[in-house]
């Protein structure tokens, strides 16, 4: 059994595509460390209790610190056998890749598993530890009477215009989602019973991805590739907000 730490400070998409990776080791035996951003470690530490997730402050010296430098030193203090950069680009050149050639073949997240050696398909083995009762209060307090669509614009770096089609407003109750709880998993459970889903790509969209949802689903793209994930679950394509947010 060895101790593993993972670096990925942010944003929550990239931290959910990376779970299962987790996951897969911890199965295998081994101890998963993962430093990420304070506001995320409470929900992330309730929804994957399988890593011991370590917060990084928000008030560090540099962008380099709070993404690499502050995340190494948390792991090396606790003596971690092997340490994963999930990074697959870096603007700073005080920090390295983990694997410098990669980047230009693979998608993102396809990127993030080959440097840590667990299979791509595992992406698609997402599990989270649910909290049914803050799923079904926010449900309730969505106000709900019929069918409805779930509609998410805002990501981290893009916020879509998408425009609800008329026919959808007849049929449908439009729930958006927003900011009302501190947890994105909280939205489970409306996500799941939605008849149709559009995700400005980001955090939900990827959850909605990796649990494998079976409602009709558009994605509203954002980035340019090699930064957009493979989706391969049957998504409809909807054009970039503009201009196209700069990978992270």
């Amino acid at each position: 059994m060895a101790k593993i730490g993972l670096v990925q400070t942010c944003g929550i998409g990239d931290i959910v595509i990376a779970l299962p990776i987790a996951a897969a080791m911890a199965r295998r035996g081994d101890s998963v460390c993962w430093p990420v951003d304070e506001r995320f470690a409470p929900f992330l530490q309730r929804a994957a209790p399988f890593v011991n997730f370590l917060p990084v402050p928000r008030d560090v010296p540099s962008p380099e610190d709070y993404f690499i430098f502050a995340p190494q030193r948390a792991l090396k203090a606790l003596a971690c056998d092997r340490i994963y950069i999930l990074y697959s680009a870096m603007r700073s050149n005080a920090a390295r890749l983990e694997n410098k050639l990669l980047p230009g073949y693979l998608k993102f997240d396809e990127y993030k598993y080959a440097v840590t050696g667990v299979p791509f398909s595992e992406k698609w083995n997402l599990r989270l530890e649910r909290d049914m009762d803050r799923e079904r209060r926010l449900f309730d307090g969505l106000g709900v009477r019929r069918d409805y669509v779930c509609v998410h614009r805002i990501g981290t770096l893009a916020v879509a215009t998408f425009e609800v089609p008329p026919a959808w407003r007849r049929d449908f109750d439009i729930v958006e989602i927003d900011e009302r709880t501190d947890s994105p998993f909280d939205w489970i459970y409306t996500l799941e019973k939605a008849a149709k889903i559009v995700c400005v790509d980001s955090c939900f969209a990827n959850l909605v991805e990796q649990l494998n949802l079976p409602n009709e689903k558009h994605l509203i793209l954002r980035s340019p590739n090699p930064f957009t994930p493979v989706m391969k679950n049957g998504w409809t394509f909807l054009a970039p907000p503009t201009p196209p947010a700069e990978p992270t």
